[in-house]
């Protein structure tokens, strides 16, 4: 508590104020401190809008006094990490945490604190459940796996049950949501078991009708988890099983690849289309399979065009339509044999465009590889793997490419890479991701021989064929 003590006090002195008593009843607070910041900032979001940037002061902490704001549902990042939080008049939330084990260590202080604690708790409860359990309880049959998680949701709501009779002030929307998030968990679980049960292709047994009847209460269109990330995942779930089940039916052969087909995904397409009406969530449902559908499909380039008309047909969000007409785009100018668009450029360290298409040696082949400051996970484990194909092809010409379009962060992130053997640029902006270099995964590489022809423009740090490739 020694180290909130300050922030505390602040929030003591408004609430002694009597003069201040009834307008501090129509706002918040939110504050904390960050123990191993990855940031200079904590971002509050509410329905995906930023709220407020909180820069952290000089001992990582921060603090910030909504006024007038809605109560429910909100999201703080420290990038790369996020996580939610109830916030309703008259909170004044503290948070604690330590980013080497981000949610782990979250622990909440003050008005408003018992909710969000409850919600943690709940939260690493289901995910800890997901990492150890769930995918080995897939294995068990239908009938036993449906008696498993019926018993493990059955503990959950009774812990509902119980701190909800503890707190009788909570807010009835807060107390749908906590609800909602243990259904919608249970029902991804499910659709889980199903996923991996098609996996199974010789597998003697089926699943019973009986097994899928929680369907009847889904509702695709909830307007109180419209911004929750965890049940848009439930969606796109539901989404891509109802396809699969559908291309089955209409006597597709049953196998692996049924799901980066173009009749699995635009299927999935008319699904979204038909079922789901929230914007946001249907918006984020067709992205997710456009991403899908191009990161498994970049060679054909006929069936790509059909997938693409479709999606600009459907969607009606006009930066999605845009943001995939250039990542299509992109595919199409990086097929194999072609060469980089004189018009493709990064920026070195002292904001000098140079072209993409200069950057090929004669030595040998060149591989441009991707990170960010923002996922410094990936930055050290990419860094690594490159490192020793350095060290294997000595005449390999290494470009890296930052996602960073803040200059000074990724000139600070230069300085902790230490790998003088490459060469290093950022792009110019987020747009030119998917138009100039088709970027889907950031473990993507690109590779070109000594004259800029494009070797495979969609390789991965991954691949077990890599070295053949670079051979």
């Amino acid at each position: 508590m020694k180290y909130i003590t300050p922030l505390l006090l602040i929030l003591i002195c408004f609430g002694c104020n009597k003069t201040n008593k009834v307008s501090d009843e129509n706002v918040a607070y939110f504050g904390g401190e960050i123990i191993n910041p990855s940031d200079e900032y904590v971002l509050l979001y509410h329905k995906d809008k930023l709220i407020d940037s909180l820069k952290l002061d000089e001992n990582n902490r921060f603090l910030v006094k909504l006024k007038n704001h809605k109560n429910g549902l909100y999201k703080f990042y420290h990038n790369p990490e996020h996580q939610y939080i109830n916030l309703e008049k008259g909170d004044s939330l503290l948070l604690r945490l330590n980013t080497l084990a981000f949610d782990e260590s979250l622990f909440y202080s003050g008005k408003g604190a018992e909710k969000n604690n409850f919600y943690t708790d709940l939260y690493l409860t289901q995910q800890q459940y997901r990492d150890n359990s769930l995918y080995k309880d897939c294995k068990l049959d239908p009938e036993a796996f449906e008696a498993r998680i019926d018993s493990v949701y059955t503990q959950r709501q009774l812990r509902n049950i119980e701190f909800f009779t503890q707190n009788p002030t909570l807010s009835e929307a807060y107390k749908n949501f906590v609800n909602n998030v243990i259904t919608y968990t249970k029902y991804r679980c499910k659709e889980t078991y199903e996923n991996t049960f098609h996996e199974r292709i010789n597998d003697s047994i089926s699943i019973p009708k009986e097994f899928f009847n929680y369907r009847e209460n889904v509702n695709l269109n909830d307007s109180t988890l419209n911004y929750y990330v965890p049940y848009i995942r439930y969606a796109m779930q539901y989404i891509n099983n109802k396809s699969y089940s559908e291309c089955i039916q209409k006597s597709l052969k049953k196998n692996s690849k049924i799901n980066t087909s173009l009749t699995y995904n635009k299927n999935k397409l008319k699904l979204i289309d038909s079922l789901i009406e929230l914007p946001n969530v249907r918006d984020q449902l067709l992205r997710y399979t456009a991403y899908s559908y191009f990161r498994n499909n970049h060679t054909d380039i006929d069936k790509n065009n059909e997938f693409f008309k479709m999606f600009q047909v459907i969607s009606h969000n006009s930066e999605s339509k845009k943001e995939i007409a250039n990542l299509h785009q992109g595919i199409k100018e990086l097929q194999k044999g072609s060469f980089f668009s004189d018009k493709v450029y990064v920026q070195d360290s002292k904001y000098n465009k140079v072209a993409v298409n200069t950057l090929n040696s004669k030595r040998g082949k060149t591989i441009f590889y991707f990170w960010t400051s923002r996922q410094p996970g990936h930055k050290k484990l990419v860094t690594r793997k490159i490192k020793v194909l350095a060290k294997e092809f000595p005449n390999l010409n290494i470009i890296g490419i930052s996602l960073d379009t803040d200059h000074k962060r990724w000139k600070r992130a230069l300085r902790e890479l230490e790998f003088p053997v490459s060469k290093q640029y950022r792009v110019a902006d987020d747009e030119s991701l998917s138009r100039d270099f088709a970027l889907i995964s950031i473990n993507k590489l690109i590779i070109t021989d000594q004259s800029g022809r494009i070797i495979d423009a969609f390789s991965n740090v991954y691949n077990t064929d890599l070295r053949d490739q670079l051979q």
